[in-house]
């Protein structure tokens, strides 16, 4: 029987979830990179957004007119799209496994995952609007097989030109689907069926203009593929071709799944689990589409540096695959144990910055940059302030909401912003000087100790 109550676990955990994450937010001193950015880019609507897509800086663009620039704006939203990927991902599983308990189980494991219980819940923006686009995707996609209704269809289609516009890997997705249609009966006949039209179309009419702007847009596409190349690259270091781009791959997966499958062989060993074979269905063959896409590209683009986060959006929604392989001896009675570590470890998350700063424990975002706002309030209030990083222009604005900050790695800002108007620029360290003159110092900023100058100047 599926309980539907305001108080099952999975939507008990969602709630504590939405609230510790807001919680920790409003404990920093200082804003962590995700949240920086985002308090920087907020500032227009643009097609593009550094190397990102613009979805996710819209929705924030959006939640700061209503409850306007401060911190409880950027978390409340990694907050609900963190819920809603737990929702989400349960009711994809219930869906698919037809048992709550063992769905229950697949949010749960996410205690498990590393990436997503620190990253998602602390951090991640664009990455975590990703995850939850796919599990939706995956969602219709299920809801298809079962009823190809053309409000599915439709809904499938806004989904994914939400999902490729919340970020650029939202591709592989599609990839993954095009291979799965060659190997799977159910997923060929839900993409090859006429009403796929009612895809197509508003998946277009979603994703377009971005990319219509994007490909018209030479400079830009220059500096995001010099992005890419630098986050994806090892400087310094020689690669193997084919051979470095797969120990690249199956180090940051075995990384993801590491404490899941090792909790997995404890249950065996003691024989709380049997384990079956998997049944081949669609969601079986779209893993193996979804590996092959991931490998092809890997290799094509000679990658040989990943971050694990890069590939927890494409691998969360196998949860419930591996869930299926488990016979559970006792299932209501392990479903309560891991209620309580997924409590536990949102609590230990909750407590790690105060903690952090009752120990001394170096982290930036105990060190606020008020220090700089002051100097540039009291001396430079009539000029343009561009500062050295998002990071730093974020924070600075949060501090300053009523006045435009501008980055120097912004290369997504259009440049007769700052054409002809007299600018203060914030450069961190001496060697970034050369022979120019600071106007004003601070010689030991932040955990880093870093020395900030100001620099006056025209563009």
């Amino acid at each position: 029987m599926i309980t539907n109550t305001l108080f099952s676990r999975n939507r008990i955990i969602a709630m504590v979830s939405f609230i510790a994450i807001i919680a920790v937010s409003l404990m920093k001193s200082a804003m962590e990179l995700e949240d920086a950015e985002q308090a920087y880019f907020s500032q227009w609507l643009r097609w593009g957004y550094d190397d990102q897509p613009p979805l996710y800086t819209w929705l924030q663009y959006g939640v700061n007119a209503i409850l306007g620039v401060q911190i409880l704006s950027f978390s409340i939203v990694r907050a609900i799209i963190f819920a809603f990927i737990l929702v989400c991902l349960f009711r994809f599983s219930l869906s698919y496994l037809k048992s709550e308990s063992k769905s229950n189980l697949v949010v749960f494991s996410l205690a498990l995952v590393p990436v997503f219980i620190d990253f998602t819940f602390r951090r991640l923006s664009h990455t975590s609007l990703l995850c939850l686009l796919i599990i939706i995707t995956y969602i219709l996609i299920q809801k298809l097989i079962q009823k190809k209704s053309l409000i599915n269809y439709l809904l499938l289609g806004i989904v994914i030109g939400l999902g490729v516009l919340s970020k650029y890997n939202y591709v592989f997705v599609l990839g993954g689907l095009g291979v799965t249609i060659l190997i799977d009966k159910e997923v060929r006949q839900v993409l090859l069926n006429p009403r796929i039209l009612m895809v197509i179309f508003p998946a277009l009419l979603i994703a377009a203009p971005h990319f219509n702007w994007l490909l018209g847009n030479q400079n830009y596409l220059q500096e995001l593929q010099s992005s890419v190349d630098l986050k994806t690259s090892m400087e310094g270091k020689n690669s193997i071709p084919v051979l470095s781009p797969i120990i690249a791959m199956v180090k940051n997966i075995i990384i993801i799944i590491a404490p899941l499958f090792v909790l997995i062989f404890l249950l065996k060993w003691r024989k709380k689990i049997d384990l079956k074979f998997a049944q081949q269905d669609w969601l079986f063959k779209m893993m193996i589409a979804q590996i092959i896409i991931i490998f092809l590209f890997f290799v094509m683009m000679g990658v040989n540096k990943t971050e694990e986060r890069w590939f927890l959006p494409l691998l969360l929604p196998f949860l419930p695959l591996l869930m299926k392989v488990i016979d559970f001896k006792n299932v209501k009675k392990i479903e309560r144990i891991t209620f309580i570590l997924f409590l536990v470890v949102v609590g230990i998350q909750t407590i790690r910055t105060p903690v952090e700063k009752i120990f001394n424990i170096p982290s930036d975002v105990h060190f606020g940059f008020q220090p700089i706002s002051e100097i540039l309030n009291s001396k430079y209030p009539k000029d343009i302030w561009v500062l050295p990083n998002v990071t730093y222009a974020g924070n600075i604005r949060l501090l300053n909401t009523g006045r435009e900050i501008y980055a120097m790695d912004d290369f997504s800002l259009p440049e007769f912003k700052l054409q002809g108007k007299t600018t203060v620029e914030v450069e961190l360290g001496k060697e970034q000087l050369k022979n120019q003159n600071p106007q004003d110092s601070i010689l030991a900023f932040g955990r880093r100790k870093q020395a900030i100058y100001f620099l006056k100047c025209s563009e």
